[in-house]
């Protein structure tokens, strides 16, 4: 492929992209999506975190052309996942990504006036509703990204993609690890990108390169010399 053409492609697929928010597709499917009540924190909802897959994820990637298969938790009683391939030659690279479809509780009588968890609403230049911000917002931007870029190159990418799809982030992700590990010649890709993370500001599109992990610990310090406070005892303190 010429540069000259990759540039009409990469042109053609931003404004198809655009489109998407002019046209009130962003907008619809979002509003969808949000109307999901898949609360990960509310052991009551387990039907609809399976609903949100297989209602939802589910036919929007078969019609990208992905294959599809929802698996159920390693752990009993959690929430399913689900890999989407999408494989154009084996030779190619491979892309993993990944998107969660549950929430945190709804709390719906927390909610400011004129709005709710489960009803898009949009005031200035602002959209709520539960998942705008994590992940259903994230995840439904990918998708529809790359439905833009499959339109505007003839449905063809030059690379492979999967996906990965839990259900149980807000709840520590119970099971992904021991699923990944299950599932690693499924998910083995040659780059891992991911949309489920913080921003620097609300203006400011951020990428994180080379996240390695978490290592959470507890760190007690017992100094012997008493409470010091922090206004008037700054930088350091000796411990004896």
């Amino acid at each position: 492929m010429s540069q000259a053409t990759s540039q009409n492609g990469r042109q053609a697929a931003l404004q198809q992209a655009i489109a998407t928010i002019e046209n009130g597709q962003f907008i619809a499917t979002l509003t969808r999506r949000v109307a999901f009540a898949s609360e990960s924190q509310n052991p009551s909802a387990s039907a609809e975190l399976m609903t949100y897959l297989t209602d939802e994820i589910q036919p929007t990637l078969v019609k990208l052309g992905f294959e599809c298969e929802i698996f159920a938790n390693p752990i009993e009683s959690c929430p399913p996942l689900l890999i989407a391939k999408r494989m154009e030659g084996e030779s190619l690279p491979t892309l993993l990504t990944y998107g969660h479809g549950d929430v945190t509780n709804g709390q719906a009588e927390l909610w400011q006036e004129g709005t709710h968890p489960w009803k898009l609403s949009q005031i200035g230049e602002k959209i709520y509703g539960r998942g705008t911000a994590d992940n259903k917002g994230q995840h439904t931007i990918n998708l529809l990204a790359l439905e833009s870029v499959l339109n505007a190159r003839e449905g063809k990418l030059g690379y492979n993609i999967k996906i990965l799809f839990e259900m149980s982030e807000e709840v520590g992700s119970k099971g992904l690890e021991l699923f990944c590990r299950e599932q690693k010649e499924a998910l083995k890709a040659d780059l891992f990108l991911a949309s489920d993370g913080p921003r620097l500001n609300a203006q400011t599109p951020t990428i994180f390169l080379g996240s390695r992990g978490v290592c959470q610990f507890r760190l007690r310090c017992e100094t012997g010399n008493g409470a010091r406070h922090s206004g008037n005892w700054g930088a350091l303190l000796p411990i004896r």
